[in-house]
């Protein structure tokens, strides 16, 4: 069997790609981008056989391409949708309709799509702990699936919001396995400004800047459950081989908080001449930490209890994975 990835040329969508050929299968890879040139000499190296297809999440015709008229002959038998637009103020008010169109009715045409070609599994919808909004910021303690109120004020949470109660719509009307996760913020390998981000993650950020020999100037501390890319697509592989998961929505986030700091102080001991600190007497930062405070964490406990996996809790070793791909794929990255 085959598993299409939507959004297969993104962040998340490249490092899902990667956890399956690593394991020898086959990964079908739709995307409106192309794979980025390090990525597939990278994929072409590893066991797993891939391929790219062109399309528009937009148009169900191109959606409908991905599950035939394929190189790989195999059957599709599970779709991550990734497919996202992250949205700014700027970009909610220019492109409201873009936002709304890919995070939301791309979806639909994905899972509609998925139902006529018959043969699939699972789906699960990639979604955000920005499905909660507020409640991200305010209170205390972990967030939790079943009792945490969601409340998002931005175009890109209130989407996000919205996949799920329509997956769980279709699921029962389609009678077909849909599952959304809430993905903590993510950093790590693969991040690339494809446009469909209106920021990249504070530590893509620093680790340009040490590449580049910039000094990283942060706002404030934060210690917040940052988690590893390819943890994140270790996780999803683990959710979608569950073979009967006891919930439709799950959290996919760090056992362990740490801090961009924490990630400078790792980039300084591999590059030398990299220097960070805070920004002092009213200069101005240099790394955006998308917000003035800490988010609250996500649980990640139901995952554990329903399909027994818990992600790893060692900053360190996700530093020092990240460190070596850096040392391997940075140089062509960062131009």
């Amino acid at each position: 069997m085959a598993q299409l990835i939507i959004g297969g040329c993104g962040f998340v969508g490249l490092n899902i790609a990667e956890a399956l050929l690593r394991r020898g299968d086959d990964a079908v890879l739709f995307d409106a981008n192309t794979l980025n040139p390090a990525a597939r000499a990278a994929f072409e190296a590893l066991p797993g056989r891939f391929e790219v297809i062109a399309g528009d999440v937009r148009e169900p015709a191109s959606v409908a391409s991905a599950f035939a008229g394929r190189d790989i002959a195999r059957a599709i038998d599970g779709v991550y949708y990734g497919a996202a637009m992250t949205s700014g103020p700027v970009r909610e008010r220019e492109m409201p309709a873009q936002v709304l169109q890919v995070n939301l009715l791309g979806l639909v045409n994905v899972i509609k799509a998925a139902a006529d070609a018959g043969g699939v599994r699972r789906i699960i919808n990639i979604g955000s702990g920005s499905a909660y909004g507020r409640h991200r910021m305010d209170g205390e303690g972990a967030l939790d699936e079943a009792t945490t109120p969601s409340d998002p004020e931005s175009l890109y949470g209130i989407s996000k919001l919205a996949t799920e109660a329509v997956s769980r719509r279709l699921a029962e009307l389609l009678a077909i396995d849909i599952r959304s996760v809430r993905l903590a913020a993510v950093y790590g390998p693969w991040e690339i400004d494809s446009g469909a981000r209106d920021t990249l993650s504070p530590l893509m950020q620093a680790a340009l800047g040490a590449m580049g020999g910039e000094t990283a100037t942060l706002p404030r501390h934060d210690y917040q459950d940052w988690v590893y890319s390819r943890d994140v697509a270790t996780a999803l592989l683990a959710l979608m081989a569950a073979s009967d998961p006891g919930h439709d929505l799950y959290h996919i986030a760090s056992a362990t908080p740490c801090g961009v700091m924490d990630w400078c102080a790792a980039l300084a001991g591999q590059y030398g001449d990299f220097q960070y600190g805070l920004a002092k007497d009213g200069a101005a930062a240099t790394i955006n930490l998308h917000g003035d405070r800490d988010r609250r964490p996500l649980s990640g406990r139901r995952l554990t209890a329903d399909i027994d996996h818990t992600l790893p809790s060692e900053p360190e070793a996700a530093f020092a994975d990240f460190l070596d791909w850096m040392a391997q794929h940075g140089a062509f990255w960062d131009k």
